[in-house]
């Protein structure tokens, strides 16, 4: 349980950017906590959440410590190494080897069902404020079915000081949620049955009809080779979120693919 004024963010770390956030030996996470007085717990290595080949860190401190661990983390998310940022490098077997280089200029939070509604607002207009506010542009993936899963990921794109202001206003959410304290499992080992895809619907609050460009997007993106095997790791989590297509709908979009 959290202490007094202590709050829980959820941050999706690339594998490539894990190793520079742990440090040699765990020295700089250590580090890191000592200068925030953050708590901070990253899942094993090949742990992702479901749908993405990136670990899930949770963070537990003040309003201000979750500000001060995320913008570390940012940092490190933009330092992307020379090798992966070459498309001609694809090899099915090495999923990480290629990425899709918009990544860097992204930050990726976890949040429960509950916040989620708060970052949202009612009719989408506390995450309008947010957006035109900060400058960034914040899309939340579709809402789970089912009781696997009762959090969202909420994908924050732009430069970094954008970034930044986008992320302050959504902690800010987090410290008005009383139930922002209800899923702290690092691991989603145990998750079973369909998850709703970590990737944004392409506007912030899409009903599954509006989700076309989003797919559209996805597979223009596929067919450069932007995303790379790893970018199609969520892919196969579109025929369950998108009910309102018909099966030539979804044949057309997988045969884009």
């Amino acid at each position: 349980p959290a202490e007094e004024g202590e709050y829980f963010l959820k941050v999706l770390i690339p594998s490539y950017a894990a190793g520079s956030i742990i440090g040699k030996g765990g020295q700089t996470i250590v580090q890191l906590q000592k200068e925030t007085g953050a708590t901070i717990k990253l899942s094993k290595s090949k742990d992702f959440y479901p749908g993405t080949t990136e670990r899930v860190c949770l963070v537990q401190g003040t309003a201000e410590a979750l500000n001060a661990v995320h913008s570390f983390i940012a940092e490190k998310v933009r330092e992307i190494p020379q090798a992966m940022t070459k498309p001609e490098v694809v090899n099915i077997l090495q999923p990480q080897t290629t990425m899709n280089p918009d990544r860097a200029k992204q930050a990726k939070l976890i949040v429960p069902n509950s916040t989620a509604g708060l970052i949202i607002g009612k009719g989408g207009a506390t995450v309008k404020a947010v957006m035109e506010q900060s400058g960034a542009w914040v899309q939340l993936s579709q809402k789970p079915e089912g009781i696997n899963l009762q959090e969202r990921v909420v994908t924050v794109s732009g430069e970094p000081e954008q970034v930044h202001k986008a992320v302050s206003a959504i902690v800010q959410k987090v410290q008005e949620d009383p139930q922002s304290s209800s899923c702290l499992n690092i691991s989603y080992a145990n998750v079973a049955g369909p998850v709703a895809n970590s990737n944004p619907t392409g506007s912030p609050y899409a009903s599954p009809a509006d989700v076309l460009p989003a797919a559209a997007a996805a597979s223009a993106a596929a067919a450069s080779g932007l995303l790379g095997p790893a970018g199609l790791a969520g892919v196969g989590a579109f025929p369950a979120a998108l009910p309102a297509f018909s099966g030539t709908d979804l044949l057309a979009i997988s045969t884009a693919l």
